[in-house]
């Protein structure tokens, strides 16, 4: 952020353009008005001082499609010429072209500056091609043809005393040779750069893009599942008459899915599958920008290499019903989050209080075939000290693989399987809600997996797929019930239920009397509610109410991060656009050392704090309503705020939220445009 634009923000901040409202200079009209929203049902009550009566309340068709665009320009020209109050559109679901949009403004702002990566991090000795180079090794030359950095300070170079983009980055006057183009390196003595684990391993890359990784020992045990678990078995099982009879084979069968991982690991020693043979050796410069190589991978899970004291788990093998175990008791939980739950948004979160993270929804498919933005999704950082992958899958084949996979290779926790993605490109896959419906497969994935896995196994589930017709507490009961006869330990450590339907989505409310009956059912296992937590009363209210071990926080994470904070401290904090700003400063800051602070890292960090925006606008400060607490789903009348800056805020127009972005990472290209990812932004 550079000196200027700080300036700017500063004056937001001081600057108050709107005079408050007086209640004697207002019209009978307007006090009519302002006693209509006050007894209107889902809408927010403002204080009468901070309401805009003088707001044109025309729909605003930026963030719209084309053929929603000419609806919303009727409804202005009715609006226009008629005196009557048209009906308005309502616009809801995804914006489909907001990846082409997005994609088309991004490629304007691509580097093309073709210089060697080893060159620009490390100096032209790191090159393992040398003269045979297919990139530039040319410094000098490009420094001819850099663009202007939009800020004198590079906060990697500020913190750390050393910024690995080098020339290429966009903020590099200070630590950048004007002559030479070299990169500086400063000692800092009070701070070590930590870097972000679950980094995508070079060596497994090799592997997946060739097919060539080792499954044996999962394959193994979806055969012994797709045996065992199939409609006469567990018609059998379901069946007391049928089960005593045959007791035997039942205990056969429960002995079978306990040891399953013990039957499943016995490989051939002279076996090197996983090894590249001398045709296949690694290109030189894998460990250099993807990091250290991984060691070959055997069929035995390593442990992790760890740092501090080594505990029995580091250096023992665990049994698969002897899990490293977490205690989930009233827990404050952030829910995973598509899109805007990635890595610096968790690490805001963990900054005001929250306790539990869990990276996004990764596909499983995607994982297997080594898309790398699929692998971006596992990252981790050192300070998510309770971290979980979900998983989202159809089959048993393709989940067990994964788990194998990341049981291997990467730091984690605990894995969620989602059983709750309503997006229809998913259902009609047989994954997400579906999978609750596929129960045969349902019970192969979740046992097995179980099974495989050496960390605790959480479930997250919707009321149901259709409203009225619920049927999580059947889940919940089957799941219940998937418990060996020879310890106490159940497949699933964890349920988290949110209390709507696929068809509802995000509209209307949740229901916690349904949830408060399942999480009953589900006794002693932990069970999570999810929906409209909003304020430290909503979520104390559950507690207190429903048998629930605690509750799951999603939008209202995403539109007041220090909610984790509120509900420690059980206060309503006034929270200034001042400091909410320092807390987008540190977002930035975050996403530029996550994402780069090269060309295409700034745009990563700008779009997805664009993204996080269009929830972020709904935050209304505590200081202009009348009623606490605020309701997740209540929409405010036209409003103002204490400053300009905090009226700059709670804008709705995305060309506002990219002026926002501009204080912080410069300004935009002529040809920047932006289409949120929902056009309703999921409000409910």
């Amino acid at each position: 952020m550079s000196s200027k634009e700080e300036h700017e923000s500063s004056i937001l901040f001081r600057q108050v353009s709107h005079p408050l409202n007086e209640r004697s200079k207002l019209t009978e009209e307007q006090l009519n008005k302002y006693e209509t929203w006050k007894t209107q049902p889902a809408m927010a009550q403002i204080k009468l001082e901070f309401i805009d009566f003088d707001h044109e309340v025309r729909l605003s068709i930026e963030h719209l499609n084309e053929n929603d665009k000419k609806i919303a320009a009727e409804t202005n020209n009715n609006e226009t010429n008629d005196s009557t109050e048209p009906k308005k559109k309502k616009f809801k679901g995804q914006n489909r072209k907001h990846l082409e949009i997005n994609a088309k403004s991004s490629t304007a702002n691509e580097n093309n500056h073709h210089l060697c990566f080893f060159v620009v991090r490390g100096g032209l000795d790191k090159c393992p091609y040398k003269s045979s180079c297919k990139h530039s090794h040319d410094l000098s030359n490009y420094l001819t043809q850099r663009p202007a950095d939009f800020d004198t300070n590079c906060y990697m170079f500020d913190v750390y005393g050393q910024c690995f983009y080098g020339i290429l980055c966009r903020f590099g006057q200070s630590h950048i040779d004007s002559i030479t183009g070299h990169n500086k390196i400063v000692a800092r003595l009070n701070q070590t750069y930590v870097e972000s684990l679950n980094k995508y391993p070079p060596l497994l890359k090799h592997f997946l893009r060739r097919k060539k990784y080792d499954y044996k020992l999962s394959d193994h045990l979806t055969k012994i599942a797709n045996k065992l678990i199939t409609k006469v078995n567990v018609a059998k099982r379901n069946n007391p008459t049928a089960a005593d009879e045959n007791q035997d084979e039942k205990e056969k069968e429960d002995r079978s899915l306990v040891d399953i991982y013990y039957s499943a690991l016995p490989v051939n020693k002279n076996d090197k599958k996983n090894q590249p043979n001398e045709m296949e050796i690694l290109p030189p410069d894998v460990d250099a920008i993807d990091g250290d190589q991984q060691a070959p991978q055997s069929s035995r899970p390593v442990p992790f290499r760890t740092l501090g004291t080594i505990t029995d788990a580091d250096m023992i093998r665990l049994k698969p019903r002897e899990k490293v175990r977490i205690d989930f008791n009233r827990r404050l939980y952030l829910a995973p989050l598509t899109t805007v739950g990635n890595l610096p948004f968790r690490r805001i979160c963990k900054e005001y209080g929250c306790e539990i993270t869990c990276g996004e929804m990764a596909m499983t498919t995607s994982l297997l075939q080594g898309q790398m933005s699929e692998f971006a999704l596992l990252r981790r950082h050192p300070s998510e000290t309770i971290f979980g992958v979900q998983l989202c899958g159809s089959f048993v084949d393709t989940m067990t693989r994964t788990v194998q996979l990341l049981e291997e290779n990467f730091d984690y926790d605990f894995i969620d399987l989602n059983c709750a993605c309503p997006i229809d490109l998913v259902y009609k896959k047989g994954a997400g809600c579906a999978l609750t419906r596929r129960t045969i497969d349902f019970e192969r994935i979740c046992r097995s997996v179980s099974c495989l896995s050496t960390r605790p196994i959480t479930i997250k589930l919707r009321t149901g797929i259709m409203t009225g017709e619920n049927n999580a507490h059947e889940i919940v009961s089957l799941a219940k019930s998937w418990k060996s006869d020879y310890d106490d330990n159940h497949v699933v450590d964890l349920f988290t239920l949110h209390g709507r339907s696929k068809e509802m989505r995000y509209s209307k409310s949740a229901d916690w009397n349904y949830v408060d009956e399942c999480a009953k059912l589900s006794n002693p296992i932990p069970f999570y509610g999810v929906g409209d937590i909003y304020a430290f009363e909503d979520y104390y209210k559950r507690l207190d109410e429903t048998s629930v071990s605690g509750c799951m926080i999603a939008r209202g994470a995403l539109i007041k991060p220090w909610l984790f904070t509120e509900i420690k401290e059980q206060r309503t904090w006034d929270i200034s656009a001042g400091e909410r700003f320092d807390m987008l400063k540190r977002y930035t800051n975050y996403g530029l050392e996550h994402w780069g602070s090269d060309q295409s890292g700034v745009e990563k960090t700008r779009r997805f704090l664009l993204e996080w925006f269009s929830f972020l606008y709904r935050y209304i400060p505590v200081g202009l309503l009348e009623r606490l607490p605020h309701r997740l789903n209540e929409r405010p009348p036209y409003f103002f705020g204490r400053n300009d800056l905090e009226t700059l805020m709670s804008s709705k127009l995305c060309s506002d939220w990219v002026k926002l972005t501009e204080l912080l990472l410069g300004k935009v290209s002529s040809d920047f445009h932006f289409l949120p990812k929902h056009k309703a932004n999921a409000y409910g």
